[in-house]
């Protein structure tokens, strides 16, 4: 049902807006948990049903592999604190705001049909999840703010309880200061006994500025983890992370040292000035503790712009000034087979892939993590995700 789910792409406001204003008619609590501005409440929705339907065939039914992906959205929404049985209520409104689509009934039929399965397949994982004990969501306590610059700001939180995580995985983040609105964040640290938390931000939108301000003794809200990072545990990585991106590599990097775990690494963590590199103290340590590990820090331009307000860099911290990273990596790659882990915002880590598979690298030797700005629900993205799930399916475990 191709036409069915491009058709309601072409439509997405138009339907957000109509199934927005039935869910705050209808379910009064909503208007609590979800922003009022319609510009920033189910930014997905319409994608993603459209997705579905796109990926349903021409009865309205909806393979295995997406049901997959649909429970595992039904498990993370919980965040939300509405109770599974809230769903029969959402499927009314997702059913009626069809008529803004003006649709054919066999058109209208099959919605009807795939809507229905969506919201069945949620509130069950919802509920199942719950008889099982999982919490829906959990809050920390900030107990330290640091803008290393006017760019970047590291946020220290504390948990009553322990957190589980694996190195790189993310969690979606909600505050006082962002009603219904969630963004996902990845540690910076490996999972903590004592549930310390820490969180790199890029300041670059108004969700991220207020975040950043927040102030010791503010709470925020966290989802489950979410994603894979690495899953395959190969002999030998090299990273090539954008900005903030260098959190989940820092992670990652800490779990192996605190395993002892030598695995050969070559990490490229690349900023557009000196001052950007905003975590050198603790690199610098990095260094001396696992010489191991080969970091090399990547800058665009030599001198920082005016005002950014960087702190002082680590004593003896080089920076190489390149261009184009990419081409810098490409130059020093080994003949041996690596894989190659690109981290950061989408646009970037979208461009170095391409640069890198014309560069000779095999698609199937580089991972991304690209903070994809709703594009998860695109039709070519979400092509390439489930070629790289099967691809996952064929690995052996250690």
């Amino acid at each position: 049902m191709r036409e069915l789910g491009e058709h309601l792409r072409n439509h997405t406001e138009d339907y957000r807006a109509a199934v927005q204003q039935r869910l705050f008619e209808r379910v009064w609590q909503s208007r609590q948990v979800f922003a009022l501005s319609s510009a920033q409440t189910h930014l997905d929705l319409a994608p993603a049903i459209a997705w579905v339907l796109e990926k349903s065939d021409g009865q309205g039914t909806v393979p295995p592999d997406v049901l997959e992906r649909l429970s595992l959205l039904g498990r993370q929404h919980r965040r939300f604190g509405f109770p599974p049985e809230i769903y029969s209520e959402f499927q009314d409104c997702l059913i009626d705001g069809l008529e803004v689509l003006a649709l054919t009934s066999y058109q209208h039929d099959i919605a009807q049909r795939v809507i229905t399965t969506i919201c069945q397949t949620m509130a069950e994982s919802a509920a199942s999840a719950d008889s099982k004990g999982i919490p829906a969501a959990h809050a920390a306590r900030v107990v330290a703010v640091a803008r290393p610059n006017r760019h970047t700001a590291v946020i220290r939180l504390e948990s009553s309880e322990a957190l589980h995580y694996k190195p790189g995985q993310s969690y979606s983040v909600n505050s006082a200061y962002l009603p219904g609105v969630w963004r996902l964040l990845t540690p910076a640290i490996p999972a903590d006994p004592t549930g310390q938390l820490i969180f790199h931000l890029s300041v670059c939108g108004d969700a991220s500025r207020s975040l950043a301000g927040s102030q010791p003794g503010d709470f925020w809200t966290l989802g489950n983890p979410q994603g894979d990072f690495l899953p395959h545990h190969p002999q030998r990585v090299v990273f090539l992370c954008f900005g903030t991106g260098w959190a989940a590599v820092r992670a990652f990097l800490l779990s192996l040292v605190e395993a002892g775990n030598k695995v050969p690494c070559t990490v490229f963590a690349v900023a557009d000035s000196p001052g950007e590199h905003y975590d050198t103290e603790f690199q610098a340590n990095l260094r001396a503790l696992a010489p191991w590990i080969n970091l090399r820090l990547l800058v665009r331009e030599k001198d920082d712009p005016w005002l950014l307000g960087a702190q002082p860099a680590a004593e003896a911290t080089h920076f190489e000034l390149a261009a184009d990273p990419v081409d810098v990596l490409l130059a020093q790659r080994p003949h041996n087979p690596h894989t190659i882990v690109v981290v950061g915002p989408g646009a970037e880590v979208d461009g170095a892939k391409e640069r890198l598979v014309a560069g000779g690298v095999s698609e199937s030797d580089i991972e991304t993590h690209g903070w994809s700005d709703g594009r998860e629900w695109d039709p070519q993205f979400r092509e390439e995700w489930e070629a790289w799930r099967a691809w996952t399916r064929t690995w052996t475990q250690p």
